[in-house]
């Protein structure tokens, strides 16, 4: 429920919170189906996953997944990527999206960050205020998501295969 304030009855009144309960299962549950259809043609072979206050799509390790997430306590919709590997994966794929990060702000615009996250995990993502979640939400968030998987998969991808060149080199 996201918190919202109570304009105050008199002047100089403290404002007070209310909470209030928004449904956003079916809102998750509608949003696969249009991301998938909005990828370019060689990233359509994405799976996901989908739980009552988040979707996720992922291609062969769904610890490495983009993300759609609601922050009932904020009133914001979180659409990014989370790379929930193995810290030294995480670390390296993140510096690797940190030397590109100026290309990806071109590209996906000013709202993106990147940041350090629990347990060694890292996020590459941007927030949005909601207030309803209705089909023209699930167009723009899926156009959305499918536009940065478009734009920072490949990236990944690419210093996936990096990550795998060292550490064959590390082994020899």
């Amino acid at each position: 429920m996201p918190i919202r304030p109570v304009v105050p009855a008199r002047p100089g009144a403290r404002a007070r919170y209310e909470r209030r309960f928004v449904r956003t299962a079916g809102f998750f549950r509608a949003l696969p189906t249009p991301v998938k259809a909005a990828l370019p043609a060689r990233l359509k072979e994405v799976s996901h996953r989908v739980r009552s206050s988040q979707a996720q799509w992922f291609y062969d390790d769904p610890r490495l997944h983009f993300e759609a997430w609601w922050h009932r306590n904020t009133g914001r919709l979180e659409l990014g990527l989370h790379l929930e590997a193995a810290p030294a994966l995480n670390e390296r794929i993140a510096a690797g999206l940190a030397r590109q990060l100026l290309v990806i702000k071109a590209r996906l615009g000013e709202r993106i960050d990147l940041e350090p996250w629990d347990r060694g995990w890292v996020r590459l993502y941007e927030t949005h205020p909601v207030e309803v979640f209705d089909a023209a939400r699930v167009k723009l968030t899926a156009a959305r998501m499918a536009e940065l998987i478009g734009v920072i998969w490949p990236m990944c991808q690419e210093l996936r295969k990096s990550d795998a060149k060292i550490r064959l080199a590390e082994r020899e």
